[in-house]
């Protein structure tokens, strides 16, 4: 095992080049000590984990036309965009399966993101505390966008997407004063988010207004976020993490359709992880 620690951004089908990026650590045989993923990025950082190289990419450009797993059937059955028991049940048991027992014997320290709606706060679930259902229970929370997705309960609270109020959790290992520290992105360096329109401010506290905490978290996202990428910018400058991240502005959506622009954006993570595979390995070992 490395000393080294990744924290993975979500961004729903950009995680495409998240994949690609860990991919490329698992041919090379790196493994991390502690995986720290939000969103979509806790759904790859588990595949990581259970060393299952492709199986993100497999399922993401595999399954995407399936409309049980992204669709109106999703929606039907599911009530969200996002068909999360499906992909738990029927495609992780019998049509792609996830190796629970590699990922939970490993001695990497997997931890999923979440925000707790009734708190408006960021919560963490590790996989060494969790049982089976209850540690696929923190990730789909943690990857359940908001307005796309149903919310999932849990220990008498409800959760959605960690990046709500979260959205890349370098706070656990700076604050843990882990070394090594790799930052995997999903939107390039001059990306930042706009702020929330009034219309969305309306349908957020027309949707969630039995949560008003979630609401305030929620309109005030971007700001968060774009300090956030600011804090990076200024902590690679000074040495003290490192970064991969698109070369250029992602023209991928959340929830992308076209299976060539997946299988390019994964593309990109594999080479811009070979890039800089010699850098990572000159501080890791």
């Amino acid at each position: 095992m490395n000393d080294l620690t990744l924290v993975l951004e979500g961004g729903a089908f950009r995680s495409l080049y998240t994949a690609g990026v860990l991919d490329v650590l698992l041919k090379n045989n790196i493994e991390a000590n502690c995986v720290i993923g939000v969103s979509a990025g806790a759904l790859t950082g588990m595949n990581y984990v259970s060393k299952q190289i492709g199986r993100s990419k497999d399922i993401n450009i595999g399954f995407r036309d399936d409309k049980k797993y992204v669709g109106i059937e999703a929606l039907k059955n599911e009530h969200g965009l996002i068909g999360f028991d499906y992909l738990f049940n029927d495609i992780s048991k019998n049509k792609n399966v996830f190796d629970y027992e590699t990922f939970k014997n490993s001695k990497e320290n997997f931890i999923s993101v979440v925000s707790n709606c009734e708190k408006g706060e960021t919560e963490y679930f590790s996989k060494d505390d969790c049982s089976e259902s209850y540690i696929y229970k923190a990730v789909q929370a943690s990857s359940s966008m908001p307005l796309c997705s149903r919310m999932v309960e849990m220990n008498g609270y409800h959760y959605l997407d960690g990046a709500v109020t979260n959205p890349i959790p370098i706070n656990i290992p700076l604050e843990q004063n882990h070394k090594n520290i790799l930052v995997v992105l999903t939107r390039d360096e001059r990306y930042r988010k706009p702020e929330v329109s009034k219309a969305m401010v309306k349908v957020y506290k027309r949707v969630f207004k039995k949560y008003p905490k979630l609401v305030e978290k929620l309109c005030t996202a971007p700001k968060r976020y774009n300090k956030i990428k600011d804090d990076i910018n200024r902590l690679e400058a000074e040495g003290r993490i490192m970064v991969i991240e698109p070369k250029r502005p992602v023209e991928v959506t959340r929830l992308e359709k076209d299976k060539a622009k997946l299988q390019k954006l994964y593309d990109d993570g594999v080479n811009d992880m070979n890039e800089k595979l010699e850098e990572l390995l000159n501080k890791i070992n």
